[in-house]
């Protein structure tokens, strides 16, 4: 008996293997239905107060009228343009003074 073990040792560790796979394969990936969430489950009273807001969120219905009002029409922009400043270095990175092929233009200090 044990000279069969010896010899045949890499089919007997194979078969092993594969048993060991099949039941991992059937364990884990045969579509149990305990993970399913069951509706049977309390629900809580946060989770209901949730939908419910979601529920009134979705009959909420926007007039366009609005945007044709003479009213909303005159209102002006009073947005700030930026202007455009000097562009610094290349590379932020680069040393200082390290000649990289680039030009390195001073911004003017705010008084």
């Amino acid at each position: 008996m044990i000279e069969f073990l010896k010899t045949n040792r890499t089919v007997i560790g194979g078969v092993i293997v594969a048993v060991l796979g099949l039941y991992s394969y059937f364990t884990y990936f045969s579509g149990s239905s305990s993970a399913v969430i069951s509706s049977d489950e309390a629900v809580s009273p946060a989770s209901q107060q949730l939908l419910l807001t979601l529920s009134r969120l979705n009959t909420i219905k926007l007039d366009e009228t609005i945007f044709a009002d003479p009213v909303f029409l005159s209102l002006s922009d009073f947005g700030v343009t930026i202007p455009p400043e000097n562009i610094g270095r290349r590379n932020p990175f680069a040393p200082v003074g390290a000649s990289s092929g680039t030009t390195t233009q001073v911004l003017p200090a705010e008084q």
